[in-house]
C-alpha cells in the first residue's frame, strides 16, 4: 500500500466489504481461454451478425423493439406497460412487476426516474434501452441500482444522468454465472461525493463479465470510476471503455481471476489510469491509450500513474500508447509502474512519451514475504519476478530524471529498446541491486548517461547511443 492511497486504503475497502456483506448488500469481459465454453446471454451475437428488430407480445400489447431479443421468453416495452418516460414518476413498480427470468426489459427513448432498485437472483435478464436515460432521485449518494447474484445479465444502451446537484449514486453489480455484459452505458455529470460509480464482482470462476464501451468522461472530485471487489474471481474484461478525470480510474487490482483490459481511453485519473491485478490467473492490457495531460485533482490524488501492475502473478502489456505530458500540481511515479507486490511483467510493442520528470518504466523492488502485506488477490507471493520489455519506444522532452528504472529485480530483459530524450540531463536506464539484467539491441540517445548501475550486473549487447527513435 502506498501513502497516497489515503483514506481509500486496502484495509478500509476490505472492512467496507465486510460491513456490506453483514448488512445484506448483494455480493457480488470476455476473453475466453481455449476450450472454455460458457452460455452466451440473450442479446450477445457474433460481431458479424446484425441485431434484429423484433416484434413481440406482452400483456396483450403488440410492441416493436429495435434491439436484439433472441433468447428471451418475455420482451417487455416498459413504456407500453405503464412506465413514465418523462422522468416525473418513478418506474420501479413497473420493473418489479415484470422483471423475471428469461425476460428483456426494454426502455424506449426517454427519461426514467428510478428510486433504489434491487434486482437479484435472476437468470437471463436484460435491461436494455435505446437513447434511454436513467435518473436517480435528487441528492442520491448511496447504492442505487443493485444487481446481485445474476446469471447471464445484460445492461445496455443507457445513460445514467448524475448532473443534478449532489447526485452520486452507485451501481453495484454482482454476477454469479454465465456470460454477462454491460455495454454502451454512459455516466454523465461530475461527481463531488465519495461514491463509486460502478462497484462490481464476478463471484464464481465460471462467470464471465464484460464491460464494453462504458463511458465515464466527466470525472469526480471524490470517488472511483470502476472498483472491483476482492471477492471477484471470474473472467473479467474491459473493452473500449472511456474513463477520464476521476479521483481514481479503473481499479481492478483486487480481482483474482483472469483480467483483460482491451482498448479504451483512460486519462487524468488520480493514482492510476489502469490498475491491474489478476491474482495467479494473470492479466492482459492490450491496445490501451493512456494520457496524463490535464490533471485536475492534484490536491486529492496527486500521483498520476499510467498503467499500474499493483498485485498479481503476471501481466502482459502490449500495443499500448502512454503519454504523460503535463503534471501541473501533481507528480507521477511512472508511465508503467510495476509494483512491489507484482510478479512477472512483459511489455511489448508499446510507446511511452514523457515530457515531464517521471520515469516511463518504473520497476520497483519486490516484497520479501506476505507478512505485513495486504494482497487480496493472492494467497502467496508470485514465483516469478522477472520483467521483460521488448519493442519498447520511449521519447519526449523530459529534461531530467531517468527513463527506465529497475530496482532489485534479477534477470530483467530490455530488448529492441529505443530511448530518445534530447533535453536537459535525463538518463536512459538505471539498474539498482539486481543481477543478470540484459539490455540488447537498444538505441539509447539521451543527454545524460545511457546506462547506470549500482550494486548490479548488467550485460549489454548492441547498444547504440547515436540513434533516435
Amino acid at each position: 500500500m502506498t501513502s497516497d492511497d489515503g483514506p481509500s486504503s486496502r484495509r478500509a475497502y476490505l472492512r467496507a466489504a465486510g460491513v456490506a456483506a453483514a448488512a445484506g448488500l448483494l455480493a457480488g469481459c470476455n476473453e475466453r481461454e481455449p476450450g472454455t465454453r460458457t452460455r452466451a446471454p440473450a442479446g450477445t451475437t457474433d460481431e458479424s451478425t446484425a441485431r434484429p428488430t423484433a416484434a413481440s407480445t406482452d400483456a396483450g400489447l403488440e410492441t416493436t423493439v429495435p434491439v436484439d431479443t433472441e433468447g428471451y421468453d418475455e420482451v417487455v416495452n416498459v413504456a407500453d406497460v405503464g412506465a413514465d418516460a418523462s422522468g416525473d414518476e418513478p418506474v420501479n413498480p413497473v420493473l418489479d412487476e415484470h422483471a423475471g427470468d428469461d425476460t428483456l426489459l426494454y426502455f424506449p427513448p426517454g427519461r426514467y426516474l428510478l428510486d433504489d432498485w434491487r434486482l437479484a437472483d435472476r437468470r437471463n435478464v436484460g435491461v436494455v434501452g435505446t437513447d434511454a436515460t436513467f435518473v436517480p432521485p435528487d441528492g442520491h449518494r448511496s447504492y442505487w441500482l443493485t444487481f446481485g447474484e445474476l446469471e447471464d445479465f445484460r445492461f445496455e444502451g443507457v445513460t445514467i444522468d448524475n448532473r443534478a446537484e449532489g447526485v452520486a449514486p452507485t451501481v453495484r453489480l454482482a454476477v454469479s454465472g454465465g456470460t454477462n455484459v454491460v455495454r454502451d452505458v454512459a455516466v454523465r455529470g461530475h461527481r463531488r461525493a465519495p461514491r463509486i460509480a460502478f462497484e462490481i464482482e464476478a463471484l464464481t470462476e465460471d462467470t464471465d463479465l464484460e464491460f464494453e464501451n462504458v463511458r465515464l468522461p466527466d470525472g469526480s472530485t471524490d470517488g472511483h470510476a470502476i472498483y472491483v471487489f476482492p471477492a471477484s474471481v471470474g473472467r473479467l474484461t474491459f473493452r473500449d471503455c472511456h474513463v477520464e478525470h476521476w479521483w481514481e480510474g479503473l481499479y481492478a487490482a483486487y480481482h483474482s481471476g483472469p483480467l483483460r483490459v482491451i482498448g479504451g481511453y483512460y486519462a487524468n485519473n488520480g493514482i492510476e489510469q489502469v490498475r491491474v491485478g489478476g491474482g495467479k490467473s494473470g492479466a492482459l492490457v492490450r491496445g490501451v491509450t493512456v494520457r496524463v495531460d490535464e490533471p485536475r485533482n492534484g490536491e486529492n490524488k496527486p500521483n498520476m500513474r499510467g498503467i499500474w501492475a499493483e498485485e498479481g502473478a503476471a501481466v502482459r502489456i502490449e500495443n499500448c500508447d502512454v503519454a504523460i505530458t503535463d503534471l501541473t500540481g501533481t507528480y507521477s511515479s511512472g508511465g508503467i509502474v510495476v509494483g512491489k507486490q507484482f510478479g512477472a511483467v512483459t511489455v511489448e510493442n508499446t510507446r511511452v512519451r514523457t515530457d515531464v520528470t517521471a520515469p516511463a518504466i518504473n520497476v520497483r523492488d519486490p516484497v520479501d514475504s506476505m507478512e505485513g502485506q495486504t494482497i487480496p488477490s493472492m494467497d502467496s507471493l508470485p514465483e516469478n519476478w522477472q520483467v521483460d520489455c521488448r519493442g519498447l519506444s520511449i521519447e519526449g522532452s523530459a529534461g531530467d530524471g531517468v527513463a527506465v528504472m529497475a530496482t532489485r529485480r534479477d534477470g530483467c530483459l530490455f530488448e529492441d529498446l529505443c530511448i530518445d530524450h534530447q533535453e536537459g540531463s535525463r538518463d536512459g536506464v538505471a539498474v539498482t541491486a539486481a543481477e543478470g539484467v540484459t539490455i540488447r539491441n537498444a538505441a539509447i540517445d539521451v543527454t545524460g548517461e545511457a546506462i547506470t548501475s549500482e550494486d548490479a550486473t548488467v550485460e549489454t549487447e548492441d547498444v547504440r547511443t547515436d540513434e533516435s527513435c
